[in-house]
């Protein structure tokens, strides 16, 4: 078996929740680890990938870097192409293709830059093989991610495949759902740990609570999909290590789910809305878990719990007749007499901050989709210097 024992992985995530992945990559195996805006730098062995593509909540992708050098015009990217080890990665029958993402004002058309990376590649592939593989956009067995920032051009192969927020239960999904990998972090800000109740009451499509069952039954995230690293030419050295891990994840799980005391409650004012994230809780096999309500979030009752929630803002002008910021503030003056509570939100920050008229303990900067977004966390109840209103 191939070692692979000192490799250097980013793992990309929500910008905001760095500090959270370097701690989940460190639990999962991770030797050092490095903040760098975006993603997370970590060294580890080949296994350390595979288990990041299994159990990762946070990270939406896991690259390995392979080849990087400084550009300066053009053909350095022919050059990075012929300084890529073919071998273990690649072999004559592979088929490949690159994605490109440029920060650097000098160099604005990633296609070209794909294509003399590519250049490079497959001349090199001739000198070695006396034949090249083949390029695939729709299905290949290798995919390269080159990143272009500042001066640096690096090459990476990309581990995971789909993007890791693609967990495969959500086969139907409401407008302007929210990433399943920003989910989780919202749920580790949270501080929901599994037990007491979860209330997501505008639940959508019901990510939160799916989400909050995973992580209560101590579900691998992707136990139900598959991955890129197993079409690499090498991945047979490594497949009796990830059939242990994957039955290992399915007995954590069904133990998990079977000793979970805990309450999930997602509700919603839409019907149509409430059939989806049932059937994509059934999906994820934690349909048992939850429970789904018809409810006005303004109209629930006072109660304890952890509440995460993802209400509208951008585009939207107005929920259930109330225009945005009206909203907002009877959202704030509806949730912060919950008693021993705490809400996690995300929205802009302007809506939050104006309008919700409360003082967050935590906030995060953040995106979803193109959005520029706030994640806050407020401490609810009578009680609570978070829960008084802003005067």
């Amino acid at each position: 078996m191939a070692s692979f024992s000192h490799l250097n992985y980013l793992i990309t995530c929500a910008r905001g929740f760095e500090s959270q992945l370097i701690e989940e990559a460190i639990s999962l195996g991770a030797g050092e680890a490095e903040d760098k805006g975006g993603g997370v730098w970590v060294r580890g062995d080949f296994a350390l990938g595979m288990r990041l593509c299994l159990w990762s909540r946070l990270a939406n992708r896991v690259l390995v870097s392979v080849a990087e050098m400084y550009v300066h015009d053009m053909s350095c990217f022919y050059d990075l192409g012929g300084k890529v080890p073919l071998e273990p990665w690649f072999s004559p029958d592979s088929t490949f293709c690159i994605r490109t993402h440029v920060n650097d004002e000098r160099f604005r058309n990633p296609v070209i830059l794909s294509l003399k990376v590519k250049d490079g590649l497959v001349d090199q592939m001739r000198e070695r093989w006396g034949r090249r593989a083949s390029v695939d956009t729709h299905e290949p067995d290798v995919v390269l991610s080159l990143q272009v920032v500042q001066k640096r051009a690096r090459l990476f192969v990309e581990l995971q495949g789909d993007a890791l927020n693609m967990r495969g239960y959500r086969g139907r999904q409401v407008q302007a759902p929210i990433r399943e990998t920003l989910a989780a972090g919202m749920l580790r800000m949270s501080g929901w740990s599994g037990e007491g109740r979860f209330l997501d009451p505008m639940c959508g499509s019901g990510t939160f609570g799916i989400e909050a069952a995973l992580m209560a039954s101590g579900t691998a995230p992707g136990i139900q999909r598959r991955f890129g690293f197993e079409r690499l030419p090498f991945f047979d050295d490594f497949r009796s290590v990830w059939q242990g891990f994957r039955e290992s994840a399915r007995e954590d799980a069904r133990r998990g789910r079977k000793q979970f005391a805990g309450e999930i409650v997602s509700s919603d004012m839409d019907v149509a809305a409430l059939d989806v994230a049932q059937n994509n809780a059934q999906t994820a096999g934690v349909d048992g878990m939850i429970r789904f309500v018809r409810a006005d979030v303004l109209s629930i009752q006072p109660q304890t719990g952890t509440l995460v929630m993802n209400p509208p803002y951008g585009e939207r002008m107005e929920v259930n007749g109330l225009a945005l910021p009206e909203f907002y503030y009877q959202l704030g003056r509806h949730l912060r007499v919950f008693p021993d509570s705490k809400l996690t939100i995300i929205s802009t920050s302007q809506l939050l901050k104006k309008n919700m008229h409360m003082r967050p303990s935590q906030r995060i900067s953040t995106y979803n989709g193109p959005i520029p977004c706030e994640v806050a966390t407020y401490a609810l109840g009578k009680g609570t210097s978070h829960g008084k209103e802003e005067v």
